[in-house]
């Protein structure tokens, strides 16, 4: 099935979304949806084009995303917590023919517009701030589609649907592109292991520009007829009310908002809580956080997943299905439809339980990096995605991670590329060298840390706060050591894994 095609062989009167109390049933989305279709074909953009979302969780989104669906439109959610200059970076290399957005975001689409050779057209769903200058077209434009069907030709399970830009080891971020057939295959494979049914409600607090919660909790659950109640944002305070007025019986969330909810577990304190399972990953869950969390909320609650946005957000669960016992320590099993072999630097397959490269063979992979051939041609060797994680598979087909090749940091969730930070702070005039690595967190998972060789006197305060007037808030250092000289290898290579070094541990 296509993606545009669910929520039309779905159509009731069933909530499909619950969203600050208001429920939206499967037959009004797919309305929705449908004004989105033929407002894409009123501007003439056509299937394989790009539409640039830049907007947050709210239903409008939700209907966006299966509007573009439907009109073989390929998505392109933008992380609304990036700075202009890296919104504009998207934008430009997206080519992106429309930028959907908000009033709460409009402010940083102007911004990031600026200096566009060629911008996209704009639409914003509201009234523009007070001194935000926008050449917007009217959402009223969409107000006045009809809700019928729209017939588009030409789509089909290899059409891209989704451009999705991840941090990567050359500082700028790749556009992932990824097909109809592969979202669908992950979300399918999901539902199943989720054992999602009508009577299922999921909660959903990670933001739409996200893979996880598109794909994971959104339409894992629409597969299964079930209803999502949709968050704005994250509120720790508020989560347990959420689950217990709405029969919440599953939510997706990385180890960081885990470890939140344990430090705030007296909240959940008398009420009916009745999970099926609890969804984690984007980050490295650790067995002891693991341990607190299920002794708190239930015994074999949490299922843990791994996977890329390359490979379409996941490609292992632990356990493969809801109801089944977790490995402790693994990652899980590769999904129905996925295959996961360990290669050594040669590109030779390894025995079980010997460490190598992970990579991934299935029907989810990506088309490939947008407009970056030579990055694709590394990704994609011979029909194996290579990951860059490195780990091992016992005689049971269980995956366990040891580290990872690529130097991501992964903060919260969030992707973080050392280079990219490296870059800004070289920027600095009294900055001789720069390396940038993790530091283990308890509640984040990791943090960016930065080691820097001055030139002349300088605080750490400064570079800090040149860091946050170019950068999104996640990537900024929240630990500046300086120093004489970085440590570096026999051939001058930079050897991050003693950055941790002069960071001595907080007490």
């Amino acid at each position: 099935m296509l993606l545009g095609e669910l929520l039309a062989t779905s159509r009731d009167e069933k909530a499909a979304l619950i969203f600050e109390g208001r429920a939206i049933s499967y037959a009004a989305l797919d309305d929705a949806a449908n004004r989105f279709c033929h407002l894409l074909g009123a501007l003439r953009i056509d299937s394989g084009e790009r539409v640039s979302l830049l907007m947050g969780n709210e239903p409008l989104t939700v209907e966006a995303y299966f509007g573009l669906f439907k009109a073989g439109v390929v998505a392109n959610p933008i992380n609304n917590r990036l700075t202009a200059e890296e919104v504009r970076f998207v934008l430009e290399h997206s080519e992106s023919r429309l930028l959907l957005t908000t009033p709460e975001y409009a402010a940083l689409a102007a911004r990031a517009l600026e200096g566009l050779a060629t911008p996209p057209q704009v639409m914003v769903f509201g009234d523009l701030p007070a001194g935000v200058r926008l050449d917007a077209l009217s959402a009223r434009l969409l107000a006045e589609q009809p809700s019928a069907p729209r017939k588009v030709d030409g789509i089909g399970g290899a059409s891209p649907c989704l451009l999705i830009y991840t941090s990567g080891t050359t500082g700028r971020p790749k556009g992932v592109l990824l097909s109809q057939a592969s979202v669908w295959a992950d979300a399918a494979a999901l539902s199943h292991g989720f054992r999602i049914d009508h009577n299922h409600t999921a909660l959903c607090l990670m933001p739409l520009f996200h893979c996880n919660a598109l794909i994971v909790t959104h339409l894992s659950t629409f597969i299964g007829h079930g209803t999502v109640v949709l968050c704005r944002r994250f509120s720790a305070s508020d989560h347990w009310r959420l689950v217990e007025t709405y029969g919440v019986r599953s939510f997706s969330a990385p180890p960081t908002v885990l470890a939140i909810l344990l430090e705030r577990e007296a909240e959940a304190h008398g009420r009916a809580i009745h999970l099926d399972f609890v969804k984690t990953g984007s980050a490295p869950l650790t067995v002891d956080l693991a341990e607190r969390f299920e002794r708190r909320f239930g015994k074999d609650i949490l299922v843990e997943g791994w996977g890329l946005t390359e490979g379409t957000a996941t490609s292992t669960l632990n356990p493969r299905a809801v109801g089944g016992r977790r490995r402790i320590g693994s990652v899980g099993q590769p999904l129905p439809g996925q295959e996961i072999a360990v290669f050594d630097e040669a590109g030779k397959p390894v025995a079980p339980g010997r460490v190598g490269e992970l990579m991934i063979r299935s029907n989810t992979l990506m088309l490939g990096y947008f407009r970056d051939p030579a990055a694709t041609a590394k990704a994609l060797v011979g029909g194996w995605l290579r990951t860059g994680d490195l780990g091992y598979v016992d005689t049971e087909n269980y995956v366990y991670l040891s580290g990872r090749k690529k130097e991501i940091i992964i903060r919260g969730g969030e992707n973080v590329s050392p280079l990219e930070v490296e870059a800004v702070i070289a920027r600095h005039p009294a900055v001789k060298e720069v390396a940038v690595g993790g530091l283990p967190d308890r509640i984040w998972g990791e943090v960016v840390a930065a080691c820097v060789v001055p030139s002349h006197a300088l605080e750490a305060s400064e570079i800090i706060d040149h860091c946050r007037a170019n950068l999104a808030d996640f990537k900024v250092p929240v630990r500046v050591a300086f120093v004489d000289s970085l440590p570096r290898n026999a051939v001058g290579k930079v050897v991050r894994r003693r950055l941790r070094e002069f960071f001595p541990a907080e007490t």
